[in-house]
């Protein structure tokens, strides 16, 4: 199985109740076909760049997911018939990009638990790495 995200929007009309309806009929979607739901997010309205089939806001919900290639065009298809989705990307995780993405999730713990541990030991986190003055410089020399 591949991993795959697709991000899609829902038009701006509908309420939040029915957002939850249309992301949990996507996932049901998913999962019926064999899938697994990686990780689902519901982003909320945003002001979209350009008019989009006289849109210009949209409800934006974000699905990781993974299931066999020949799904991902019954997805698609999915997107294209419903009337409550109008833009949609569905996206290949390759295996170097996964890679990328937990190294970086690894250092981002690392450094909350360093600057963690700093603050326990009452360090001041002080990015600055200018040499310090000594107390005896004057500017006039």
């Amino acid at each position: 199985m591949r991993t795959y995200e697709a991000l899609y929007i829902c038009t701006p009309e509908m309420e939040e109740g029915d957002i939850q309806t249309v992301s949990q009929e996507v996932e049901n979607l998913v999962t019926s076909n064999g899938g697994s739901i990686v990780r689902s997010e519901i982003w909320g309205k945003r002001k979209l760049a350009y008019m989009v089939k006289k849109y210009s806001e949209g409800s934006y919900i974000l699905l990781r997911f993974q299931a066999q290639p020949d799904f991902v065009a019954k997805l698609e298809q999915y997107f294209r018939l419903s009337d409550s989705i109008f833009r949609f990307l569905v996206v290949h995780f390759d295996d170097h990009m996964l890679r990328i993405e937990e190294e970086q999730a690894r250092r981002k713990e690392e450094d909350l638990r360093a600057s963690a541990a700093a603050a326990a030991r009452g360090e001041d986190d002080d990015d600055d790495d200018r040499p310090r003055r000594a107390a005896n410089h004057r500017d006039d020399d």
